[in-house]
């Protein structure tokens, strides 16, 4: 499944996300890295440093992905100043310029 405005592909179905018991805000492309993070910190008793190396691999996908969305939101933002400031250029004065200022 293809999430439309990401790079990164959904790898977890709904139904091993269900199974898994991931909760619904973190069901996103990182999910299938979760997924093992989760096993990991049940067997281990959630001891911080049994499970670091899929931590780190999860955390760096979020990162990934936060970093992605704040691209295309800088994107926006500058075509919505430049369409502004095209609508801006074309507008009529309210004081109009006279030929001597």
């Amino acid at each position: 499944m293809e999430v439309p405005g990401s790079s990164k592909p959904m790898v977890a179905t709904q139904e091993e996300m269900v199974e898994a018991r991931v909760p619904i805000p973190y069901r996103d492309q990182c999910a299938h890295l979760l997924i093992p993070l989760n096993k990991c910190r049940h067997a281990e008793f959630f001891l911080p440093w049994k499970c670091e190396n899929e931590r780190h691999i999860y955390e760096k996908c979020e990162y990934e992905l936060v970093m992605e969305r704040m691209l295309q939101m800088q994107k926006i933002r500058e075509a919505e100043a430049k369409h502004k400031q095209s609508h801006k250029q074309g507008t009529i004065p309210l004081i109009p310029k006279t030929a001597n200022a």
